[in-house]
């Protein structure tokens, strides 16, 4: 059976879990979306009480841009897990609580700190496949929809890329690290290619995943290459898809891929990067910054918003206290203190609150002035850097990361870069010494925006790190929005932790049985003060 494709009354019944819920979701979106369009009369042509079937590309596209590109919500969770965000000592334990599963790298991350389950640190598992579920739908009937052979081949191009960046998310928080010599034997994620109904299915291999990835973003490009239609950075496009797929190279180590890729789409940007410095406190993500290859995910998801789309305070929904404006958890002081002499980013990529805590600002209007997830020329940059740097080329890595970095302070000669004599001093070769200041550059310009727990899993051979978050247990207060600090823990996660891969969502084992889980994962045992 296939969605849509005549009557759905009593079909949500009988989908498998992800499949159901993301289903609902699914026709919900199809009058959601009407909006951004027309009436909804225009919108959708009811055929019975039962039957809602888009017809035109432009509902199709109205319907993958309300999952893929809009209603995104699950981005930036994996950051409470990195270095660089930190409690608010000063937040009660119970304002704290609902991420701190995530935050502890707990062996079950879908329970509170009180032990309750819930799904919002359930991260992305039921919206990436929601998403998939739609991608396969336009794929499968983008060649009856009304509108021209253009705009159809941009349509399933868009397609095509949202499947493929929701693989790779999934593969890089439910899977282990991809490593070329057992990707055939290590288990991935489930592959879903079509809008069929299973009940019953298993993990592909990491190898078929990764691949599966790479020939949706091939067919990607080659539908943009085929369509005449020119779109706003709203639409994910060529360039951006040549980015996602460097991207995937870089996770899977293909290193003359990397830079081929990267190189290729650098030279389709002549424009180059923009400079902060001439620009300082000015947002990064605007129309007018060529750096911007494609931009989404609506603000106001993650920001509370007015009717008229005006934010209305400066604490990110994921970091506030449900019942106060409170940040609950920010920017750590080692990541602020990281940042070169005279770095301009942290002007607009951080947000200081009226609480007194910082917060990433990578969705405010300080930052963003389109979406609040884009994709930058940058990390073309930085993604050919690394791959130089793995091949032993340390000159043109360097050059590479100069690049970004000229571009980003007011004076790169205080700007301290790898020698063969800091290197020796540090211990290390001067070619991993170059690749680790590579990485550590990657932190700086994409903090919080869900690069930084990818970089840390796959690095871990070449620059181990131990992470450490403190978490203090406090009481409310009089005034409900600080506690009374009644004791610390500290929660270590060591180099190579079998916690860097995640367990299914209890939801999806309960339901298929036969699924293959991880089974590595352990409780992280605080240090208690």
């Amino acid at each position: 059976m296939k969605i849509l494709t005549t009557k759905y009354k009593g079909v949500k019944e009988r989908l498998h879990s992800r499949w159901q819920s993301g289903f609902s979701a699914f026709c919900l979106s199809l009058f959601m979306a009407t909006l951004a369009l027309t009436s909804c009369s225009d919108f959708l042509k009811e055929e019975d009480k039962d039957e809602v079937i888009p017809r035109t590309i432009e509902q199709f596209e109205a319907m993958l841009h309300q999952h893929g590109m809009l209603s995104v919500t699950w981005f930036y969770k994996s950051d409470l897990m990195t270095d660089d965000i930190a409690e608010n000592p000063d937040a009660t334990t119970t304002a704290k609580n609902p991420y701190k599963g995530l935050y502890t790298w707990s062996r079950d991350v879908e329970r509170t700190g009180s032990g309750e389950r819930t799904t919002r640190t359930n991260l992305m598992w039921g919206e990436l496949y929601n998403d998939i579920l739609v991608s396969n739908y336009v794929i499968e009937r983008a060649d009856d929809a009304e509108g021209t052979q253009s705009q159809r081949e941009y349509l399933v191009g868009e397609a095509y890329f949202v499947r493929a960046r929701s693989y790779l998310e999934l593969a890089n928080i439910y899977a282990p690290v991809y490593d070329a010599a057992t990707a055939t034997k290590t288990i991935g994620v489930p592959l879903r290619l079509d809008t069929g109904v299973k009940n019953n299915y298993e993990r592909a291999s990491l190898s078929s995943v990764y691949a599966q990835i790479v020939a949706d973003l091939e067919q990607a490009n080659a539908h943009f290459d085929s369509s005449r239609e020119v779109m706003s950075l709203w639409h994910p496009n060529k360039k951006a898809a040549l980015l996602l797929l460097s991207r995937t190279y870089l996770y899977m180590g293909e290193w003359d891929k990397v830079v081929a890729t990267s190189t290729e789409l650098i030279n389709m940007c002549p424009q180059g990067l923009f400079n902060l410095s001439r620009q300082p406190n000015s947002p990064t993500v605007t129309k007018g910054n060529p750096e911007i290859l494609h931009s989404y995910g609506a603000c106001s998801v993650l920001i509370v918003t007015d009717n008229e789309g005006v934010q209305q305070n400066d604490v990110p929904n994921l970091y506030k206290d449900e019942n106060s404006m409170i940040a609950v958890y920010g920017v750590s002081d080692e990541l602020q203190r990281a940042y070169h002499p005279g770095d301009c980013r942290p002007y607009t990529y951080f947000l200081t609150t009226s609480s007194g805590t910082d917060v990433p600002a990578k969705w405010h209007t300080q930052f963003t002035k389109l979406g609040a997830y884009s994709y930058r020329l940058s990390e073309a940059y930085l993604s050919r850097a690394e791959a130089y740097a793995a091949l032993g080329e340390t000159d043109r890595a360097l050059a590479d990361v100069r690049k970004v970095i000229e571009n980003r302070v007011e004076d790169i000669n205080k700007v301290d870069f790898p020698t063969s004599a800091s290197s020796a001093a540090a211990g290390v070769d001067y070619a991993t010494a170059v690749r680790r200041f590579i990485l550590d550059e990657r932190r700086l310009e994409f903090c919080c925006e869900n690069h930084r727990w990818y970089d840390l899993r796959r690095s871990q051979g070449w620059y181990p790190r131990t992470l450490t978050h403190t978490f203090t247990l406090s009481t409310s207060s009089t005034s409900g929005s600080t506690g009374v600090a009644q004791g610390r823990q500290t929660y270590t996660l060591t180099p190579a932790h079998p916690n860097y891969t995640f367990e299914l969502p209890e939801s999806e084992t309960q339901i298929n049985a036969a699924i293959e889980t991880y089974g590595q994962r352990v409780e992280v045992v605080p240090d208690n003060q």
